[in-house]
């Protein structure tokens, strides 16, 4: 058997493999896409957060770079993040725009041309277009901060902490401007409790008759509530005396 046919049989055996491990995992599970770019620092780092993030009760699938398929097999790939499933050219497509089934992106390296792409918005890219619409929908996106901090020691010891302060203070700045879009910044440590740490849930707002008739003092003619709420009957009653829209 020539080494083509070997890939094909392997990624075969890769897949059926992946199928079984991800048909006994449960259902309610969250769903979790990770987006593997290859870069000069944090790839290690990358790796223990993604292996991190699998022992948590999620699902995790690994969507790599193409190129980080000519450097590495899928079996490696797939072994070193210890993920449930991994999307390969010919077994698997890309998901849809909306993020398919995934409930929540984890950027496990953030690279420089990646984090660059993301700055500018450039949805020509299948890993930005995914992270926008994602972030557009709701769902939580986070990032391993590594490749964007030069002050840290991970860039000393690759010798890379000769940067000019422009060029860090540049760096920076492209990270805290992701971070405005949504995209949640982690240390190294953070990962494997940043899901199940996230958020409260939001306590639910109560509109009273009193809220309706500050608004109307005020000359509103709406109130947006933002998230759940409970209105009491006489708000009800005094929103429709004032014409005031509940939203």
């Amino acid at each position: 058997m020539d080494s083509r046919h070997s890939a094909v049989a392997a990624n075969v055996l890769l897949g059926l493999s992946y199928g079984s491990r991800e048909a006994a995992l449960k259902e309610d599970y969250p769903r979790v896409l990770a987006l593997l770019s290859g870069h000069f620092i944090g790839m290690e780092e990358g790796f223990a957060a993604m292996r991190s993030l699998s022992r948590q009760k999620v699902r995790l699938q690994l969507w790599p770079e193409q190129r980080l398929l000519s450097a590495m097999s899928a079996g490696e790939l797939a072994g070193r993040a210890g993920v449930d499933d991994i999307l390969l050219p010919g077994r698997s497509s890309p998901p849809s725009p909306a993020g398919g089934d995934a409930d929540a992106l984890f950027i496990p390296v953030l690279s420089l041309p990646l984090l660059s792409r993301l700055t500018v918005l450039d949805t020509g890219h299948p890993f930005v277009s995914l992270i926008v619409q994602s972030l557009c929908a709701g769902k939580p996106v986070a990032a391993l901060a590594l490749g964007a901090e030069p002050e840290h020691y991970c860039w000393g010891e690759q010798g890379l902490s000769h940067a000019t302060p422009l060029l860090k203070d540049e760096i920076r700045a492209m990270a805290h401007k992701i971070e405005g879009f949504g995209i949640r910044l982690l240390e190294p440590g953070q990962a494997g409790s940043w899901l199940s740490g996230g958020k409260a849930p939001q306590k639910k707002q109560v509109l009273t008759a009193e809220d309706i008739y500050a608004a109307h003092r005020l000359g509103r003619t709406s109130i947006v509530l933002n998230g759940p709420a409970v209105i009491t009957p006489l708000a009800r009653d005094a929103a429709r005396q004032y014409g005031i829209e509940l939203i």
